[in-house]
């Protein structure tokens, strides 16, 4: 699903408001993507012989190296020419929103 949010509102930028801006909403939408999906597939499988502190251990060691990889991926896009800043975090609001939809949709 935030796959698909990444591309439909790279999609909306850029009919409404032109290719440069809808580079910088993708660039936002894949740096919240990234980092979710090397979670998602690193740590979101389940291991019954892991002890709970076992797992909260390697969920907190996940978290951080997702909230690394989300910063070093911004410092990388800071560096590109002709960055667009609103729409770039929108982008990344939008990905991250999903998430957080999915997750009220199913309690």
């Amino acid at each position: 699903m935030q796959l698909l949010a990444v591309a439909l509102i790279t999609l909306v930028v850029w009919a409404v408001w032109g290719w440069m801006p809808a580079r910088s909403a993708f660039l936002g939408g894949m740096t919240a993507f990234l980092p979710n999906a090397y979670f998602a597939v690193k740590f979101g499988s389940p291991d019954s012989t892991r002890t709970a502190k076992d797992i909260v251990k390697r969920f907190y060691y996940g978290e951080t190296i997702k909230l690394i990889t989300t910063a070093v991926l911004f410092v990388f896009i800071f560096q590109l020419p002709d960055i667009m800043f609103a729409p770039l975090f929108t982008g990344f609001g939008s990905v991250l929103a999903v998430f957080w939809f999915a997750l009220l949709a199913r309690g």
